[in-house]
């Protein structure tokens, strides 16, 4: 029984070995590529957006926050409780630049 069984996949190995390989030309490739291409790009592009709105809300929110920052740092700072002086005691002529 071994005998056979190994003198079965000896000649199903050596049928294997077969050194002559169809040679594609390269329209026959072509077709083949855009064969591939066709049927496995809808579920390339919906993976692609899975991915692009997961990257999105983790990303977007980090840059936010990091221009948000230096929005904040650029931003003039208010003058802290300073008092000017009323203009109803000055005379009008103390207040032109000109006035010698």
């Amino acid at each position: 029984m071994k005998r056979i069984l190994s003198a079965i996949v000896v000649i199903w190995v050596i049928s294997g070995c077969n050194n002559e390989s169809k040679q594609y030309s390269a329209t026959e490739i072509q077709a083949k590529v855009d064969s591939i291409v066709g049927s496995r790009l809808p579920e390339i592009n919906r993976k692609a957006m899975e991915d692009l709105d997961l990257r999105m809300a983790i990303e977007v929110k980090a840059k936010a926050d990091s221009i948000l920052q230096v929005r904040q740092a650029q931003a003039p700072k208010p003058i802290a409780n300073t008092t000017l002086p009323a203009t109803d005691s000055l005379p009008l002529d103390s207040l032109h630049p000109l006035h010698e």
